[in-house]
């Protein structure tokens, strides 16, 4: 579709791009404000936790994926995903002891 310079739907999409990319850089400049204060919390909350908790697997999982993220300075990419939880919630591998009747 094309439009004119002074095409109303035009100038309405225009207004609402820019709104758009506003919003996203007002919310990145507030994240990245913010994460480092509620990643030191998350740090704290996590070393009060008794270890050895049925939880820690998902405790310890979390805070190395966030670390992870503070680490970047873009996205945690999906193969340091799988690194992070396949170290935490590895495979459950067959009984050698278990036998069927």
């Amino acid at each position: 579709m094309w439009h004119t310079p002074d095409c109303p739907q035009w100038t309405i999409m225009q207004i609402d791009f820019e709104a758009g990319s506003r919003r996203i850089r007002e919310q990145d400049a507030w994240a990245k404000d913010i994460f480092p204060a509620a990643h030191e919390r998350l740090k704290q909350a996590a070393a009060a936790i008794e270890p050895g908790t049925p939880a820690q697997p998902f405790i310890d999982a979390l805070t190395e994926l966030v670390q992870a993220q503070a680490d970047t300075t873009g996205f945690v990419v999906l193969h340091r995903w799988a690194q992070i939880l396949e170290r935490h919630f590895p495979p459950q591998l067959p009984d050698p002891n278990h036998t069927t009747s």
